[in-house]
């Protein structure tokens, strides 16, 4: 008996001691927020009549590194300050976070790189209800957001089927085991974002549009986690690991391209497999002359931060702005590869 009455008073001190660290959690997680927020509200802007903020959950990529420089340089000229929001904490904030402090900070807009979760959409209506206008920016959301700034998905679903059309028509009869030639898109995994849905569409339709070869085409997509670049790794190991692998892959970001890229040198697969991939970082671009990526399609970073710029600037003179701004892309292959790598190196210089 007594033993029986020890055991539950154990037992009810264990679950005491569990609620309490939780709550002691929340209350210090809550304090770390709200310190966050009071030193961007504390932020020194004498020089600057507004104050933006970037974010976005891939923030040391080249490719958001790039769109983030745009938007400074732009901002520095119209009187903004634009922060790449969680570069400069001392936690790894995610997306909703960081959209927090935000909010509370009282930021004069947002700029998002946008997913399609409710609780994404639920702040930046918040935010909006609040006075802060929000551009999303490549990927958009269905949400009471300003604008978005991005590119037509199905017209880069388009240009990347008929890269796809390409390849094929340049291989050699029977390169094509059974006249079959097998396509793999890879897209991210945490939500179905409607943009790549666009692009696979985009795709599928040119392909049944402009081959008119033997060959049989046939597309499919596997979505890649992006919670970091080790779980994006794993993922596309796993898919070298298979014992099926597809002749083409096209990718559609810079952490995808750049994995599978390795993966093909890692695993001796180079030549067995031709990579269609997403923007010109240094590595993507060696990778298209040395010929281990067929081409890469690639955005106008730099514009892109500046039209974030501009919209909120509009939005917030005139009280409206354009619901969608595109911005320009390119096709990179090896045929025009040297003059990107020589444009970067001048960069460099600079």
């Amino acid at each position: 008996m007594k033993s029986n009455r020890a055991l539950a008073i154990a037992c009810i001190c264990s679950v005491t001691f569990m609620i309490l660290v939780t709550i002691g959690s929340m209350i210090y997680f809550k304090s770390q927020l709200a310190k966050s927020a009071d030193a961007m509200k504390g932020m020194e802007k004498e020089e600057y009549e507004r104050h933006y903020v970037l974010i976005t959950d891939e923030k040391n990529s080249s490719f958001w590194e790039s769109v983030y420089e745009g938007a400074k340089e732009e901002g520095k000229l119209k009187g903004a300050y634009v922060e790449m929001l969680g570069s400069n904490l001392s936690s790894d904030y995610e997306q909703k976070q960081l959209m927090r402090i935000a909010i509370d900070a009282k930021v004069d807009g947002i700029i998002l790189a946008a997913n399609e979760s409710g609780a994404v959409t639920a702040l930046i209506n918040e935010a909006v209800g609040e006075g802060i206008p929000v551009v999303t920016v490549l990927n958009d959301n269905t949400s009471n957001r300003q604008s978005f700034v991005g590119i037509g998905s199905y017209n880069l679903g388009k240009d990347y089927g008929k890269q796809v059309c390409r390849i094929v028509e340049e291989k050699s009869e029977g390169s094509y085991e059974d006249g079959n030639c097998q396509v793999l898109i890879l897209m991210e995994g945490e939500f179905h974002n409607t943009n790549e849905m666009l692009v696979l569409g985009g795709i599928q339709e040119t392909i049944e549009q402009e081959y008119k070869g033997d060959v049989s085409i046939k597309c499919e997509s596997e979505y890649i986690s992006q919670k970091g670049t080790f779980a994006a790794e794993e993922a596309i190991r796993d898919l070298f690991m298979k014992p099926d692998l597809p002749d083409i892959i096209i990718c559609l970001n810079e952490l995808n391209t750049t994995c599978v890229y390795q993966g093909m040198v890692d695993y001796n697969r180079v030549g067995e497999i031709d990579i269609i991939g997403y923007y010109n970082s240094d590595s993507i671009l060696k990778a298209i002359e040395r010929k281990v990526i067929y081409s890469t399609l690639t955005i106008d970073t730099k514009q892109m931060g500046r039209y974030c710029v501009d919209a909120l600037n509009e939005y917030i003179d005139m009280g409206y702005v354009s619901d969608y701004i595109p911005v320009d892309t390119y096709l990179i292959n090896s045929e025009n590869v040297a003059d990107y790598l020589g444009d970067m190196a001048e960069n460099v210089e600079e």
